[in-house]
């Protein structure tokens, strides 16, 4: 006997062997329980999900001489013809190849013709998306009123092509991507049923791999069983064409530490192993994104069991800013390197410029002017409201009310800061005379830069906060929305103690730490800031006295 393909032998042969689509195969069984058989169905979802093997098991049910409650027989003469495709009653047509007006006209004079056995003559319509406008046009009055005892299945994987003029006349039904755990469970009865031994770590890659499609699990897996037992994730890496996700995530190391000289000989080694710099882009690209899904929702990753544990670790190193930019890179990249004439090259300098571009130190142009500038601003802030309250007796004097940075509003007790570090004798001995909170802000990166050769994951929730005040001897740090996470972290006594260490580093002086959201921080109305608004009014008036109150202008901010 010629040998028979995994994906025929195992394809099912009852409802209750489908794998994955309950919710359809429940329908059709209720639907031949009450006899309320409609006379058109649309089959649609991905390939290999089990919509053309559904539609011979209903032609089969329907036809079936010894149906066993819902489910066909399988032994009588009818069920056994249409399994070897030669039944009179039950027509499957390949709509790609039998596109045109001429195939469909053909079809309905067939129609009107009663059928030679069984109950019911069906027609199953396979890829009917590829049929021509014109074709659609001829088929619709035959879907609308059928002749008796004929019913029509349509099966299609771009439903979106389907005219709506045929899509009112049909039931449909969605068939659903395989979940990995189903295609992994029938993969292993598979493999038992031939006594096989394949690592169960290497079913789970076909599943992966196999992108919902049971038929391709199966014809991967089919390919696999022509390795030596034990077959293992190795041999499947090498059917599919692929360096597998342990050479991503070595690759991934490369880039975490900045190192173009090793990133580049892993993919050397990999093109050396006849691999495509396309898939090994695409695969890095696949393993960055179950890296994102991990560090955004916390959840397993969906790849092979030992790279798990590995995956996780880098996704909490990288932190998911990090892993945006490269993300965006490479698949800017990748959609460009299909038309590239020398694709190594291409890949190549796609490596490059991702660890190029996400190093702290490489900003773009206009990214370092903008930053200059931002520290600018920040330094000259603190000092515009004496400037604007004791102006030149030439030109208006403008004061602000709300000096503080990002427009928040100020803190009880910033102006206090600034006078009394010059006469209050204890704040000269806790706090550095000339420490200003636009000197910390102007070296807030060299602060970052610190903190993370002690701890990269307290830099990484430092980066949400900015330094916003210094009373005293207390810096405080405020937290955007949607950031409390972070703002929890840095509160730990360990991440704390690390950022003040670093300060005291870098600054000469022992500072304290106090962290707030943005709501928080805007929400404060102390007696202190009354005192404080009482103190800018008394300012004001000053200037007016002093200078006229035609050319003091008040200005808020």
């Amino acid at each position: 006997m010629a040998y028979l393909a995994l994906y025929r032998e195992w394809r099912p042969r009852k409802f209750k062997d489908i794998v994955g689509q309950g919710h359809i195969t429940k329908t059709l069984v209720n639907a031949l329980k009450q006899e309320k058989i409609a006379h058109a169905y649309l089959f649609s979802g991905p390939r290999g999900t089990g919509k053309t093997t559904a539609a011979k098991i209903l032609a089969k049910a329907l036809n079936c001489e010894e149906r066993d409650g819902e489910e066909p027989c399988n032994h009588c003469v009818s069920c056994l013809s249409i399994d070897h495709g030669s039944a009179m009653e039950v027509f499957e047509i390949d709509a790609a190849s039998n596109r045109g007006i001429d195939e469909i006209r053909d079809l309905r004079e067939n129609v009107k013709l009663s059928a030679i056995q069984g109950k019911h003559k069906v027609y199953i319509i396979d890829e009917v998306h590829m049929l021509t406008t014109e074709a659609f046009n001829a088929l619709l009055k035959t879907l609308e009123e059928p002749p008796a005892q004929v019913v029509f299945i349509l099966a299609t994987t771009e439903v979106q092509k389907i005219p709506l003029t045929i899509l009112s006349r049909v039931q449909r039904f969605e068939f659903h991507r395989i979940s990995i755990e189903n295609i992994q469970k029938r993969l292993l009865e598979v493999c038992m049923s031939l006594n096989r031994q394949v690592n169960p770590s290497a079913l789970v890659v076909i599943a992966q791999k196999s992108e919902g499609g049971l038929r391709d699990a199966l014809s991967i897996l089919d390919q696999c069983l022509l390795q030596n037992d034990p077959i293992g994730v190795e041999e499947v890496y090498q059917v599919l064409g692929m360096v597998g996700e342990t050479f991503s995530a070595q690759l991934v190391e490369a880039l975490i530490t900045s190192d173009y000289a090793k990133s580049l000989n892993f993919l050397t080694e990999g093109i050396q192993q006849g691999r495509d710099p396309r898939q090994i882009i695409r695969e890095l690209l696949d393993y960055l994104r179950q890296m994102l899904l991990t560090g955004a929702t916390g959840k397993i990753p969906l790849v092979a069991p030992h790279i798990k544990d590995q995956l996780v670790k880098q996704s909490q190193l990288v932190g998911i800013s990090r892993m945006l930019r490269w993300i965006s890179i490479l698949l800017q990249g990748e959609g460009q390197l299909k038309y590239a004439s020398n694709a190594r090259l291409a890949a190549e300098l796609l490596l490059v410029q991702t660890i190029h571009e996400s190093e702290p130190t490489s900003t773009s142009g206009q990214e370092a002017i903008l930053k200059r500038l931002s520290d600018m601003e920040q330094q000259i802030h603190g000092a515009r409201l004496v400037r604007e309250v004791i102006p030149e007796r030439k030109s208006p004097v403008s004061s602000k009310i709300n000096p503080t940075p990002n427009n928040l509003s100020p803190s009880p007790k910033t102006p206090k800061a600034e006078v009394k570090t010059v006469d209050s004798g204890n704040t000269a001995e806790e706090a550095k005379p000339n420490l200003r909170i636009e000197e910390i802000q102007g070296r807030w990166n060299d602060v970052l830069e610190q903190v993370k050769k002690r701890k990269k994951s307290t830099q990484a929730f430092l980066l949400e906060g900015k330094p916003i005040q210094l009373e005293g001897n207390t810096l405080t740090i405020l937290f955007r929305e949607g950031c409390s996470f972070h703002k929890d972290k840095v509160s730990q006594i360990e991440n704390r103690q690390t950022i003040e260490d670093v300060l005291k580093q870098v600054f000469g002086i022992s500072l304290t730490l106090q962290n707030f959201m943005e709501n928080e921080f805007q929400s404060k109305d102390t007696p202190d800031s009354q005192e404080l608004k009482t103190q800018e009014q008394t300012l004001i008036n000053k200037a007016k006295d002093m200078f006229g109150a035609d050319l003091v202008v008040v200005k808020e901010e």
